[in-house]
Parts: C-alpha cells; structure tokens; sequence
C-alpha cells in the first residue's frame, strides 16, 4: 500500500491543492526575482523586494483571523491563492524601478501569502492530526520536490526561447500562474475541515512556556537561515550560471537529486533522529559552502546546490513536524488558541527572515564580493542552533 492509499479524502484533496499550488510557485518566487534582477542587477533591491513580502505575511495572518469566522477558511484560501498571482503580473506589467514601489508590491504580495498560509496551516494541522502527519508531510515533500524537478526547468526554457521578447513571454508566464492559483484555490472548496477556529484576543502567546519560547528560537533562527539561503542562492545563480535557462536547469537538477534522498531515506526517518538530520545537513551545505567559499566559481556553485538539495527537503519536513506536534502539544496543554500559536510562529519566522534581510542590505552594500563568496558559509553555521533547539523540543 502506497503513501497516498492511507490517506483521508480531505488530505488527498488538500495535497492535489498543494501541488497545484507548488507547480506555480516558481513563477511568482524565483523567476518574479529574476525578473526584477532582469532589469536592475541589484541585489539590494531583491531584498527591498522580499523584506515588504516578509512584512506582509503577517498582516495577511491578522486579516485571515479577523475574517476566518465570517468567510470561512474556503472562501479565504482561495482569495489567499488567488491573489499571490496578482502581485507578480502587475510587476512585469508596470516595471517598478523605485525602492518604495518594490517595497509596497512586496508587502501587497506579502498579505495574501499571509493569508494562504494561515489557513493552509490551520486546516493542514487538523487535517492530519493522528498517525498520518508524517505520511502527509512526506508524501507533499516528495510531490514538492517532483514539481521542483518539472517547473523550473520549463519555465526557464519557456523563457529562454522567447529572449527576444522577454517582456511579453514573462506577462504570458505570470498569467499562467495566476490560472494554476485560481484552480488550486477552488479545489479546496471540495474539502470538509473544521479548523476549530477561535478569535484571537491578543497578539502573542500569554505566559509562553519554555517549550515554546524554544519553538520560537528555531523559528526565528530557520528564517534567518532559510531566506539566506534563497537570496543567495538565487545570485550565485545568477552571477556564475546564467539568468533564467541557468536558474531553471539548476534548480531542476538539484531537486531530482532531492527526490530521490526523500524516496530512499525521508519515511525512514524516526523522530528521534531528528536532530541529526541538521547535523547532517551543516556537514554537507557546511562543506559545500566552505568549498564555494575557495573556488568561488561555477564548479563549486554546482557542488554547493548538489548538497543543498539533497538536505533541504529534510530540513523541512523536520522542521514542519516538530512544529505541528509543538503546536499540539501546547494546545492541549493550556486549552489555548490553535490560530494564535501559529500567528506567534508566523511572526517569528518572518521577523528572522526581515532581520536577514536588513543585514544583507548592509553587508551586499559595504563588501558586496565578500558577501556572496562567505555568506552561504556563515549562514551554514546556523545549523548548530537549529540542531540544539531540535533535540530540546523532543526532550
């Protein structure tokens, strides 16, 4: 019996959602960033860009609390689906050029992307309460990861092959992506979840405990590493590969080399094992990026995403588990708000990554060269922490 065979009617139907979704995200993540670099080649203002997005997403949260008992987590999750792929087709449209636009359009994105993932991670919470988590979360890695192996890949060759009008091939790709957000949001509708929503009183977790005041540590700490990393990433593309042909093969490369890990190794991981899966990944991303740190060329970028992608995917399931069960067992604890545990979570993690931001501002500005030769090697060393915090949370 396969993965999806044990699963319930509303997770199948949630996981379709979430592949539809997945298949799109590349389109309004990574190549609105290209874009953007297409017509600037500055990286502060990709940053500029990702911090009004960060800062958005919790204000989507907020609207989605304000709004979940009236509308209904359907009506949200589509209106949250929908008009992420707003944002991106203004943008290649309009052309901003000024850091107060790009700023404004980030946090305009950031909001429904809130709002997405407040209720995506509210009823996935429910959804898959009991002995199917694992299964769940392993089966939307994999499908991830197959996605990651598919989109890139076309998109950048989609893009590649319409160079010579690049602007109308980009609107094309946006417009695109907006009718894959538009179907995964309606698909949700099938679903019957009930996200035992309660109004929130306040804007953070009374009287935390220290069980969750660890939670917030790894969250805050997995955003600073993790939007690192994507930032980084994405311009060691860029600067040593090539524009969005180089950014798609690359990423579709790494991920075929993701999914087999996750096929061969991810289900067999016990939760015991849990920290060692970041102890893993310091020793390959750690290497790998102390290799890049020496070479500083495309040979070593390629070594670097190689083991990049075969970790990351473990990272995150890791990750999301140890959070779903960190939410429950404080939800049952305290008989608190599910909903306010995971807007305390979402600010933290989007505060690291904003935090991350600011100091990539500073650092790209004053020693740009050094910034991109060190910075995935510094940033490698948060695997330490997030190691610690993990072994703590399962004590």
């Amino acid at each position: 019996m396969d993965e999806t065979t044990r699963l319930s009617t509303n997770e199948r139907h949630l996981l379709f959602s979430y592949l539809l979704f997945v298949l799109a995200q590349p389109i309004f993540s990574t190549f609105t960033n290209t874009f953007l670099w297409r017509h600037s080649h500055d990286p502060v203002e990709l940053a500029v860009y990702n911090i009004g997005m960060y800062a958005g997403v919790p204000l989507g949260f907020l609207l989605a609390a304000k709004l979940l008992r009236r509308w209904g987590y359907k009506r949200l999750f589509f209106l949250g689906s929908v008009l992420q792929g707003v944002v991106p087709l203004v943008i290649t449209l309009y052309r901003p050029s000024s850091f107060p636009t790009v700023a404004l359009l980030g946090v305009f994105f950031g909001i429904p992307m809130g709002l997405y993932w407040a209720n995506r991670n509210l009823i996935t919470l429910r959804a898959t309460e009991g002995r199917h988590r694992l299964s769940f979360l392993s089966v939307e890695s994999a499908q991830n990861i197959t996605a990651g192996i598919v989109a890139p890949f076309f998109i950048g060759l989609f893009l590649e092959s319409h160079a010579a009008n690049i602007g109308l091939a980009y609107v094309a790709l946006m417009a695109a992506g907006l009718v894959m957000l538009l179907v995964a949001g309606a698909f949700v509708a099938t679903t019957d979840v009930d996200p035992m929503f309660q109004r929130i009183a306040t804007l953070a977790v009374p009287n935390p405990s220290v069980r969750w005041k660890r939670q917030r540590w790894l969250e805050f700490v997995g955003g600073v590493q993790t939007v690192n990393e994507s930032v980084l990433s994405l311009l060691v593309i860029l600067t040593f590969l090539g524009l969005e042909a180089s950014v798609g093969t690359t990423k579709s490369g790494v991920a075929v080399l993701a999914a087999a890990a996750m096929f061969l190794v991810g289900k067999k991981i016990p939760e015991r094992l849990y920290g060692r899966v970041f102890a893993v990944a310091f020793g390959l991303i750690g290497g790998s990026s102390a290799l890049f740190a020496l070479g500083y060329d495309a040979p070593t970028a390629l070594v670097f995403f190689v083991a990049f992608g075969i970790v990351a995917s473990f990272r995150q399931v890791v990750a999301m588990s140890v959070m779903f069960r960190t939410v429950d067992a404080e939800v049952s604890r305290t008989d608190g708000n599910r909903f306010l545990y995971l807007f305390d979570r979402e600010s933290f993690l989007n505060f690291g990554r904003v935090c991350a931001l600011v100091a990539f501002i500073i650092c790209v500005t004053v020693a740009p060269t050094e910034t991109l030769r060190y910075g995935l090697l510094v940033t490698s060393l948060l695997h330490v922490p997030l190691w610690y915090l993990v072994r703590k949370l399962q004590d």
